[in-house]
């Protein structure tokens, strides 16, 4: 009897990927010549260069001008909200049944593509100086803190005026649509406002959120951090705008090798084993530490990412959900890598680097639409010899 041999190869890796990308949205052909395969590999392939895709169409033989890929592009991109909800769609396929079996712990988090140009972009959001610019395009996503299940399950584009807890609330109504468990909730210090607190109250989920100091003065929640290192307390204290009574346990805590103190606030946490304040403590701030997977993930993502200087916010979108999903596929990849090879939880990721997955990538589609190797000059000639 034959034996059947699974392997992960170029075209295991490009069809999963188109797959993935055609399923979310509904593409269509451009005239006779831009087929939806031809973009679909446009797209792909510009995403592994990290390249634009003017760039792209002019470097490799497509059949077909930068403009009319361009206008191609544009006639198939649909309205922000049609598009956000087909890229979770497509990142959701990743998960299969098994994504909505069991209980999560998500990590909600937002990332900024710097911006240099005119203030008053539509889309351009203010916030900390990062990259030399105040302003950028930004993004928030939810993402899996699990072991070898570090996938992409929220995603949204920010336009300005959304308040932290807004955010959040967003993105857990797209998880809520979609069938996923939450149980639990880590996040950024930029998501420490009450009402972010009282929105995970009422949603019963545990949390762990990092506070900063709110003003100059000693009010009670500047208090916390004359507390000594390793109390669990409880405290209250009023939103600025709303005026609502937020309560929460924090820890206060110092990192090794830092002089600073941090207080965390957290909720929950709680099992058979972790009942007392100062055990659920420890859990809550295991888990923060898991929470590094959603920053390892906006670093691969840039490198996945096409390059563009267009104003379209939507277009910016696709670009940055594409990224996504070039990344969702190495997660599933690796963990089909991890479980048939059974890896320890360290090698995991060497098994298939995201660099090797996108070289196997690029090579493929690069084999497929030949190089333009000749750079025109017009009428103007080359010397025949140098003049020194």
């Amino acid at each position: 009897m034959r034996r059947h041999h699974c392997t992960i190869t170029p075209a295991v890796v490009r069809s999963t990927a188109r797959q993935a990308l055609r399923q979310a949205l509904p593409w269509h052909d451009y005239g006779q010549r831009i087929t939806v395969g031809k973009l679909l590999d446009v797209l792909l392939l510009a995403a592994t260069l990290a390249s634009s895709l003017s760039a792209v169409v002019k470097r490799f033989r497509f059949g077909f001008s930068h403009e009319s890929a361009r206008q191609a592009l544009a006639a198939n991109l649909p309205d922000r909200q049609r598009l956000t909800d087909g890229l979770l769609e497509a990142l959701y396929r990743f998960g299969g049944r098994r994504l909505r079996r069991r209980f999560w712990v998500v990590a909600i988090d937002e990332h900024r593509t710097p911006f240099y140009g005119d203030r008053s972009t539509y889309g351009v959001t203010g916030g900390q100086k990062k990259h030399g610019s105040k302003y950028a395009y930004s993004y928030a996503t939810a993402a899996l803190v699990h072991h070898r299940h570090r996938f992409t399950v929220g995603l949204a584009a920010l336009t300005g005026g959304q308040r932290p807890h807004e955010i959040v609330a967003t993105l857990l109504a797209q998880m809520q649509r979609r069938g996923l468990k939450v149980r639990g909730v880590v996040l950024d210090s930029g998501f420490d406002s009450g009402e972010t607190l009282l929105l995970l109250q009422a949603w019963r989920l545990s949390y762990t959120v990092p506070l900063r100091r709110k003003g100059p003065s000693n009010n009670r929640r500047n208090a916390l951090w004359l507390l000594d290192v390793g109390t669990v307390t409880t405290t209250t204290w009023k939103t600025d705008k709303t005026n609502q009574s937020v309560r929460t346990a924090v820890v206060v805590v110092r990192r090794p090798g830092e002089k600073d103190k941090k207080v965390y606030a957290f909720g929950g946490w709680a099992d058979a084993r972790a009942r007392s304040a100062l055990r659920r403590s420890r859990r809550a701030k295991r888990w923060y530490r898991k929470r590094f997977g959603i920053e390892s993930s906006y670093r691969q993502l840039n490198a996945c990412k096409t390059r563009t200087t267009k104003k379209d916010v939507s277009y910016r979108l696709l670009l940055l959900g594409l990224a996504l999903l070039l990344r969702q596929v190495w997660v599933w990849l690796t963990r089909q890598l991890a479980f048939a090879q059974q890896l320890r939880p360290t090698q995991w990721v060497a098994g298939l680097p995201l660099a090797q997955l996108r070289e196997w990538l690029a090579d493929l589609l690069k084999s497929k639409y030949k190089e333009e190797k000749e750079i025109h000059l017009g009428s103007f000639p080359l010397p025949d010899r140098l003049e020194l």
